[in-house]
Formats: C-alpha cells, structure tokens, sequence
C-alpha cells in the first residue's frame, strides 16, 4: 500500500512539473511576442541617457527638436558598417539647432571612449543605456534606428529588420524635416 502511494505521489509531482513546465513556457512566449513596439505616431517614451561628453539627454531635453536614434553596440559588426554614411548625415545637418543624432550604445563608458579615439562617430554616444534600449527595442536587435519628431512623437522606426535601409533612414529624416 505504501509503494502504490508513494508512486501515485510521484506521478502527481511528475504532472504538476509537466502542467507548470507549460505554463512557463506559454507566458515567456507571449511575453516574447506580445512585447509592445511603438508605432510611427505614438510619443516617445521617458528616458534618461548620459552622453560620453558628461551631459544628459532626457524626453524634456528633445522637445521641439527632431532626434535620429541609433541603438547599437561597438562589437556588432552591423551596427559598425554605416557609420560612414551616418557621419555624412550628420555633417550634412552640421548647421542644423533643431537635430539631434544620438547613439546610445550598450557599453560602458570606457569602452565607448577608447571606440571614439579609433574611431570618427560623429553622433553623440550614450554609453550604458541598456535600460533605454529595452524601452525602445525590446526585441534588442541591433542596430535599431528611430527618427522622433518635433512633437516627441516616433516618425520613423527600423527595429528588428537587421538590416538597415540607410535610404530609408534618410528619406524618412528629409520627410520629418519638411513638417
């Protein structure tokens, strides 16, 4: 009598690990899938990101500017690719007050200062901003580009592709910039 209850134990404990094994993996896959992107149109989220240059950028800090976000880190190789079209980007609205380019990288601060003396990024670089890249790209694919308009609203937005259309990016900026 003691074996047939101490099997029928265990086959309750094998069932409710089975039924808990699913419900875990149900909620991570609709976790997964049901996280929340932003759409062109819906206002930019708050955020605090602290520049290699010692300032801080925050929502208040963008308003009535137009801002080109790249999410990135300096040991992904595609977010490393157009770095030379971004620059010509950037110097082609070298006069512009009303545009910002920021890069917030996932690196610490060291490792984005010896990047820069390597290399010419001219966007200005946010390091450690992992918590704001999750609000922007939960999916975390990189690089990830977003355009807020005037308005603090997303205009353009390029997350989870892999593969940036640099034309697109720019099109997408000459668009917000007729507004």
């Amino acid at each position: 009598m003691l074996k047939i209850t101490l099997t029928m134990v265990m086959l309750q404990k094998n069932k409710l690990k089975y039924i808990l094994f699913w419900f875990i993996l149900l909620i991570t896959i609709n976790n997964t899938f049901s996280q929340e992107n932003f759409k062109v149109g819906d206002d930019v989220p708050e955020f605090k990101l602290w520049l290699a240059d010692g300032s801080k950028l925050t929502k208040n800090d963008i308003q009535n500017k137009v801002v080109v976000f790249k999410f990135w880190f300096t040991s992904c190789l595609p977010c490393l690719l157009d770095i030379d079209e971004l620059n010509e980007l950037v110097s082609q609205y070298k006069n512009r007050a009303d545009i910002l380019f920021i890069a917030p990288a996932l690196d610490r601060k060291q490792i984005i200062k010896e990047f820069h003396s390597k290399t010419k990024f001219l966007f200005k670089t946010a390091y450690s901003a992992m918590d704001v890249s999750q609000i922007f790209n939960p999916i975390q694919v990189y690089p990830s580009y977003f355009i807020i308009d005037k308005n603090g609203k997303f205009s353009y937005i390029d997350s989870g592709s892999k593969k940036s259309e640099f034309n697109n990016l720019r099109k997408a900026l000459k668009e917000v910039l007729k507004k």
